[in-house]
C-alpha cells in the first residue's frame, strides 16, 4: 500500500518558520504592486554574508535531516499536486522555477515555511485547513517570496560576525532536538541558535514580512489566484481563534493576524479586480486525501468521510477519501466499487484512476490495475506520479524488464523520484544484474542527499562484487562524482564521518 504517514514534530516546524524570519510579523497581509512600488535592491550586504550558493547548500542540509527522520511525506501523486502549485507561483517570480522546490510536511499543524535557496514546506494541516487551491496557493506565494527577498541572508547581514554555519546548526539541532529530546528540547535548541545571530529586531523582521505580503500577494494575482484569498484563510483562522484558547495554530503564532493586517490585505487585492482565477480540479482530491496520509487513526478518518457523505453537502471528494480510507483498511472490494464509479462520473479527476488502481493493486488484480494505468496514461501524459504508478504495477506483476525499459524512457521521472531508481535497483537484483542494482541504488541515495550511504554502496560494489570492466568503470566514474557532491553538500570532514559510520551524517 503506497499511503505513507509519517509523523513530525511541531516544535521543529515552528522553530524553521522562526529561521525564515517569520516569528516576529505581524500578520499576513499583501500588497499589490503599485507603479511607484520598486522592489529593494538586494545588492552585496547579502552576498557577502551568505551567497546564493550558500543558501541552496543550508536548505538542502535541512532537508536531508528531515527526510532522514522520515518527517517529509513521500506521496508521488500529492508531492506532483503540491508542485504544480508551486511552480506556477514561481513562474511568475525573478527567479526560475525549477530552482523551488516543494514537500509536504508530516503534521497536523497548520503552517508552513520557508528555507533558503528555494525550499518550501507546507504542512500536511494547512492543505487540510484551506478551502479552496487560491487559499493554499496565498500562503506558498508568501514563503515563495521570504525565498525570492532573500531575507535570511539579509536578516544575517544585519548580525555581528555570525557566519552560515551557526544558522545551519540552529536548524539542525531544531531537528534533532525534537527527535531526541521533545519539542522543549528542539525550542531551546532554536533560541540558543537565534541568539547568537542578533535576530531579535522586531522592526527589521516586520519589514521583511511586509515585503513579502507585497510581493506575495502580487505574484499570487499574476499566477490566476484569488487575490482576496490570503485575507479570507487567515480572517477565517483569526475567527476561529478563540475555539482553541491557549493552544493556538502554529500559524497564528508565527504570523499573528490583526484586523488592520487583514484591512491592508482587502485593499491592496482589490487592486486586482479581473483576475480569471484559476482551480485545479483535482485540489479537493488532494486535500481529502492529505486527511487520509496524516490520519493516525483509520477508523477516525474513515468516520471523518462517512459523516460528510451524509451530511448537508457531500463532495465527490468526500467519497473519494472515503474510498481511500476503506482501501487503508484492506476493504478493498468496498474501496474498488466506488473507485470505479467515481472513476466513472468524474473521468477527467485522475485520482479517481490512480485510486481505484492502487486498490486493485492492493487486492492482487495486477492486471486489471495495469490497464487502469494504461488507460489513464493516454488521458493523463504529463502526469509523473502516474508513470512512476505505471511502473510499480509492472513490478507488482513480476516483470522487472519491461519495468526497466519503460522507465529508462522516463528520464523526466528518473530524475524526479527516489523511488524510480529504487524500482530500478530491485529489478536489476532480480535480473542478477548486480553492477546495475548498485548503480541505481547509489543513484536513490544521492537523489536523497544521503550522499555516504551512496558512497558506500558503490565502494561496497567496487570490492565484492565481480564486475565487468564497462560497469567498473561505471562505478568508479560515480563514486567520484559522489563524493565531489558530498563534499559540496556539506564538507569534507563531515562527509568522511558519515561515511566511517555508514549512515547519513
Amino acid at each position: 500500500m503506497n499511503l505513507l504517514t509519517m509523523r513530525v514534530s511541531s516544535a521543529a516546524m515552528a522553530g524553521l518558520l522562526l529561521l525564515a524570519g517569520a516569528n516576529a510579523a505581524p500578520g499576513l497581509a499583501m500588497a499589490a504592486d503599485h507603479g511607484e512600488y520598486n522592489l529593494p535592491d538586494l545588492g552585496q550586504p547579502a552576498d557577502t554574508v551568505m551567497t546564493p550558493a550558500e543558501e541552496h547548500r543550508l536548505g538542502a542540509q535541512v532537508v536531508a535531516r528531515l527526510r532522514s527522520q522520515d518527517r517529509i511525506v513521500q506521496d508521488p501523486e500529492l508531492s506532483e499536486y503540491l508542485t504544480s502549485v508551486g511552480v506556477r507561483l514561481a513562474r511568475h517570480t525573478d527567479r526560475a522555477a525549477d530552482t523551488f522546490h516543494f514537500y509536504v510536511i508530516d503534521t497536523g499543524d497548520i503552517n508552513a515555511f520557508a528555507l533558503p535557496g528555494g525550499y518550501i514546506g507546507v504542512n500536511a494541516g494547512l492543505i487540510m485547513a484551506t478551502k479552496s487551491e487560491s487559499e493554499l496557493a496565498s500562503v506558498m506565494a508568501h514563503e515563495i517570496a521570504h525565498v525570492t527577498q532573500r531575507h535570511i541572508a539579509r536578516q544575517m547581514a544585519e548580525s555581528r560576525g555570525d557566519t552560515i554555519a551557526t544558522l545551519a546548526t540552529a536548524i539542525v539541532a531544531a531537528v534533532v532536538g525534537a527527535q531526541a529530546g521533545g519539542g522543549d528540547a528542539a525550542t531551546a535548541a532554536i533560541m540558543g541558535g537565534l541568539s547568537h545571530l542578533g535576530m531579535q529586531r522586531i522592526s527589521y523582521t516586520r519589514a521583511h514580512e511586509h515585503e513579502a505580503d507585497r510581493v506575495g500577494i502580487r505574484d499570487l494575482a499574476r499566477s490566476g489566484y484569488d487575490p482576496h484569498a490570503m485575507a479570507r484563510f487567515f480572517g477565517t483562522l483569526q475567527r476561529q481563534s478563540d475555539l482553541y484558547g491557549r493552544h493556538l495554530p502554529q500559524i497564528l503564532l508565527t504570523h499573528p493576524v490583526s484586523s488592520t493586517r487583514m484591512a491592508e490585505a482587502e485593499a491592496r487585492a482589490a487592486d486586482y479586480p479581473n483576475v480569471k482565477v484559476h482551480t485545479n480540479p483535482e485540489y479537493p482530491y488532494m486535500r481529502a486525501r492529505t486527511r487520509v496520509l496524516e490520519a493516525r487513526n483509520v477508523d477516525n478518518v474513515r468516520n471523518y468521510f462517512h459523516a460528510a457523505l451524509t451530511g448537508d453537502t457531500p463532495t465527490p471528494a468526500d467519497k473519494y477519501g472515503y474510498a481511500l480510507a476503506l482501501h487503508r483498511m484492506s476493504r478493498d472490494q468496498q474501496a474498488i466499487a466506488l473507485m470505479r464509479a467515481g472513476r466513472k462520473a468524474h473521468p477527467d479527476i485522475l485520482a479517481w484512476r490512480m485510486g481505484l488502481a492502487e486498490a486493485l493493486g492492493q487486492a492482487g488484480d495486477t492486471g486489471a490495475a495495469h490497464d487502469v494505468l494504461a488507460a489513464a496514461l493516454k488521458q493523463f501524459p504529463h502526469s509523473g506520479a502516474l508513470r512512476l504508478a505505471y511502473a510499480q504495477n509492472l513490478e507488482n506483476q513480476g516483470k522487472p524488464g519491461a519495468m526497466r525499459n519503460y522507465l529508462l524512457s522516463q528520464t523526466k521521472v528518473l530524475d524526479t523520484y527516489p523511488a524510480a531508481q529504487a524500482l530500478l535497483a530491485r529489478g536489476a537484483g532480480e535480473q542478477n544484474n548486480l553492477g546495475e542494482a548498485y548503480y541505481r541504488q547509489a543513484r536513490y541515495f544521492a537523489m536523497l542527499d544521503a550522499y555516504p550511504e551512496a558512497i558506500n554502496q558503490l565502494r561496497t560494489a567496487l570490492q565484492t562484487v565481480d564486475l565487468s570492466s564497462y560497469n567498473e568503470s561505471r562505478l568508479s566514474a560515480l563514486l567520484d562524482q559522489m563524493v565531489t557532491a558530498c563534499h559540496r553538500a556539506w564538507s569534507p570532514t563531515q562527509c568522511r564521518r558519515g561515511v566511517a559510520q555508514g549512515n547519513n551524517y
